[in-house]
């Protein structure tokens, strides 16, 4: 940098080089959507039931539990259940003092 209030950073002389990386990040998000809709279709059913009802909502809510009823017959929901199953055994886990692991201050 020969000036203080020099850009640290070198912009490419492409104009093509930004439309690449918006193209880039609309597949990243595009992606990121779809492994959600379908590996956690159960939140988008529970999300839908939320929802005040109005015939709109109801349209959304019957598209939600249809989504959320194919994706859980073909065993897509599989590993949202089993963290769900695991996060709800942590919540209910009760931690004693009377523990021996758990060192007691003195």
């Amino acid at each position: 940098m020969e000036n203080a209030y020099d850009f640290p950073a070198e912009f490419p002389d492409d104009p093509e080089a930004g439309q690449t990386a918006l193209r880039w990040a609309v597949a990243i998000v595009a992606m990121t959507a779809l492994a959600l809709s379908v590996l956690n279709a159960q939140a988008i059913a529970e999300w839908a039931a939320e929802l005040p009802a109005n015939p709109v909502t109801a349209k959304i809510v019957a598209t939600a539990d249809g989504w959320n009823a194919r994706v859980a017959k073909a065993g897509l929901d599989t590993p949202r259940k089993d963290l769900h199953g695991a996060w709800k055994r942590a919540e209910a886990t009760r931690w004693s003092t009377d523990s021996p692991s758990i060192a007691r201050p003195r």
